[in-house]
């Protein structure tokens, strides 16, 4: 009974943060963004701007779905086509509920049946654990470029940041413990003891995740870029290649807060000098193709399944 109670706050208290956030956004909104500067922002974007924008975003939610191949190919039959139906299926509830947990939903609905629920855990723990683990290794390693490439760093920042790399390499080589450490919190003893053995077979794909979410990162990074030039916006794709894993990271809560990964790409792009307007501009623009890139992947690998 009273932990029914404890629920009940619980969802209550969640749904409260949620609507405040809202009511907070819209007057951050009315309160700092010029709306005639943002509109004619907005206006400046041509079609011609947009499509290769849009085709170069088609290949995010296959290169998503192919890291997550990476991480159960061993333990699951279910094809590659199928899995990218149920990650394109994911996307559009994460738009619709504004939380990217979703997508690690649908993908511990999709593979529960065939393997279990706990070691369906496991795997969509381990690869959360590995993305959100390798952009902030991404972060500080091109930090550490730029400053090297494009800023005179003072010698105890630099040494500062080299140290952070340092352990995160090495945290990274001990991954297995951490993944250990996560999960173990969520299962019963007795049910730990699968966690090393299935991180043990995807240890051989270990290079190619790695390499899949570097790719995932530049894709990415430039959307973001050709966003901001189409708009006019004037910032180094270097830049971008640290600002746009910290939108990501921060963008896993938007399930607390709506519109986090716009708030977030608004207030971070102040450091590189980018007016408000622009900024927010960039942020709806690329929502935008989020949901024309889902709605469309969505239209093509379900219209006719037979087909595939």
């Amino acid at each position: 009974m009273f932990l029914k109670i404890n629920n009940e706050i619980k969802n209550k208290l969640f749904i409260s943060i949620k609507i405040i956030s809202f009511f907070i956004i819209i007057y951050l909104f009315y309160k700092f963004i010029n709306t005639g500067d943002f509109l004619s922002i907005l206006y400046e974007i041509a079609l011609t701007d947009i499509l290769p924008i849009f085709l170069i975003y088609l290949s995010l939610p296959i290169l998503i779905t192919f890291r997550w191949y990476l991480v159960i190919n061993n333990f699951s039959k279910i094809k590659f086509i199928d899995l990218l139906r149920n990650i394109i299926s994911g996307f559009s509830f994460s738009l619709i509920l504004s939380s990217a947990l979703v997508i690690d939903a649908a993908k511990f609905i999709k593979i529960k049946k065939e393997i279990g629920s706990k070691n369906s855990f496991i795997l969509v723990g381990i690869d959360k654990i590995l993305a959100l683990f390798l952009k902030v290794i991404f972060i500080f390693l091109f930090l550490i470029l730029y400053f090297i490439l494009f800023e005179n760093l003072n010698n105890k920042i630099f040494f500062l940041f080299l140290i952070v790399l340092s352990f995160l390499f090495f945290f990274f080589i001990k991954i297995d413990n951490l993944i250990f450490y996560f999960c173990s919190k969520f299962l019963k003893r007795k049910e730990t003891k699968n966690i090393k053995l299935i991180f043990a077979k995807i240890k051989k794909n270990i290079p190619k995740l790695i390499l899949t979410n570097f790719i995932i990162l530049l894709i990415n990074t430039s959307i973001y870029f050709l966003i901001f030039l189409s708009l006019g916006g004037n910032l180094l794709f270097f830049e971008l290649l640290i600002f746009v894993p910290i939108i990501e990271l921060l963008g896993q809560f938007s399930f607390i807060i709506v519109g986090m990964k716009e708030l977030s790409t608004v207030l971070l792009l102040s450091f590189f000098n980018i007016n408000t307007e622009l900024a927010l501009a960039a942020a709806l623009i690329y929502l935008f193709l989020e949901y024309l890139v889902v709605i469309t992947l969505y239209i093509i690998f379900n219209f006719n399944k037979k087909n595939y």
